[in-house]
């Protein structure tokens, strides 16, 4: 899936990157959501944004100057990529998805030629893996491997592991017990896995080509809402019949149903490719777009954005953020144990968490996710 069209971005992000350090213009302020997207959300030039961390303390800044960090996306020197590179490729695949946007708006999305529909199938997924809740589920999975390995080989050769590999700065002069005492340490706190933002940056971009490819392959149609939605630093949506109890076949390929913001008005649903859209294009009633934006709002991890003087996003219930868990259990077919390690979301294990968030996209009967195509088992190949 856009093998040719991302070998050109990676060449068209080189060049613009040297460019903008060949004129002395290197950003530093790095938008954690793009901004044509937060400018969809604007009145007056301003946008409302929910700060999730410090208590739903709200404000009202430009676009420009909502949701930034700076260096996000900035690389080391002397790495051998320009240093605003990653900066420059999500402004190449910021600019083409803004003209499929536009198609969008149209509320016509088999207008979208081949061209268009790849390119915001690639923003959607740039926008499930640049974000801190990425980083922190890539640390995740690491902690997984390495709680798999050590059950299976044992200490020494996970550490001999450990030594060779170019992840850890291990030699051979590290003693079994030194590397050890920080696999606990690892395994206990995900968060300190010592990966470097170099690191983070290359494989939020790898993941991103494969997870589009996944998105292309699903059902998608474009419904209105009555009143405005919010968005977040987190803006694509994983539905479940039950967010307290999803599925572990979840995710861009296995969820029922991915929902995504296109706008204050406009909401884009991606079904699975066995189960077909509902109600294409209709208006959700009231009921609906506010269980969406519950919805919406509790996938964020930091901060949610909505039109200036919306409070909605103050007003509605927000479930704590959970840590990280992990679980063994059978596997029915195998008689293997199924290990797990993963950042629950916000509804998970909640007694009051929704069930089939925007009643009309749901069939009678949702079936269990069916094993991948040849082409999708190829893409998740290349994707791990």
């Amino acid at each position: 899936m856009m093998t040719n069209r991302s070998e050109n971005l990676w060449e068209i992000a080189w060049r613009n990157a040297e460019a903008m350090t060949a004129a002395g213009q290197e950003p530093r302020r790095h938008h954690l959501l793009p901004r044509f997207y937060l400018q969809r959300w604007a009145i007056e030039d301003r946008v409302r944004v929910i700060d999730l961390e410090r208590d739903r303390n709200a404000y009202e800044p430009a676009p420009e100057r909502a949701a930034f960090e700076t260096d996000f996306y900035r690389l080391p020197d002397s790495r051998g990529l320009p240093v605003v590179y990653w900066e420059a490729w999500l402004s190449a695949v910021e600019g083409h998805a803004s003209q499929a946007f536009a198609v969008l708006d149209t509320d016509r999305p088999g207008d979208l030629d081949e061209e268009q529909h790849q390119w915001l199938a690639l923003f959607i997924a740039v926008q499930m893996t640049r974000g801190r809740k990425a980083r922190a589920k890539r640390r995740a999975m690491l902690a997984a491997e390495l709680t798999q390995i050590l059950d299976a080989y044992g200490p020494e050769n996970l550490a001999n592991d450990l030594r060779q590999g170019d992840l850890f700065a291990y030699t051979a002069n590290d003693s079994i017990e030194t590397i050890m005492a920080d696999v606990e340490r690892f395994r206990s706190d995900p968060s300190q896995l010592p990966l470097t933002r170099e690191q983070d940056l290359r494989v939020f971009a790898h993941t991103a080509t494969h997870v589009a490819g996944l998105i292309t392959m699903r059902h998608f149609a474009i419904y209105k809402t009555p009143r405005a939605l919010i968005t977040s630093d987190e803006p694509m949506l994983e539905l479940h019949e039950d967010m307290a109890n999803p599925s572990l076949s979840g995710g861009v390929w296995g969820a029922p149903i991915l929902a995504f913001p296109i706008g204050p008005y406009r909401v884009a649903a991606f079904y699975r490719r066995d189960i077909e859209p509902r109600q294409p294009g209709s208006t959700l009633s009231i009921n609906e777009t506010v269980d969406l934006n519950a919805a919406l709002l509790a996938n964020a991890h930091s901060f949610a954005i909505a039109r200036p003087g919306d409070l909605i996003a103050e007003r509605l219930f927000l479930p704590d953020a959970q840590s990280f868990r992990s679980s063994r259990q059978p596997d029915p077919k195998s008689g293997n144990m199924l290990f797990r390690f993963w950042s629950p979301s916000r509804w998970e294990g909640q007694p009051n968490a929704p069930t089939r968030v925007v009643s009309r996209w749901w069939p009678p009967h949702v079936p269990p996710a069916s094993p991948p195509t040849e082409e999708e088992q190829r893409i998740i190949d290349g994707w791990t």
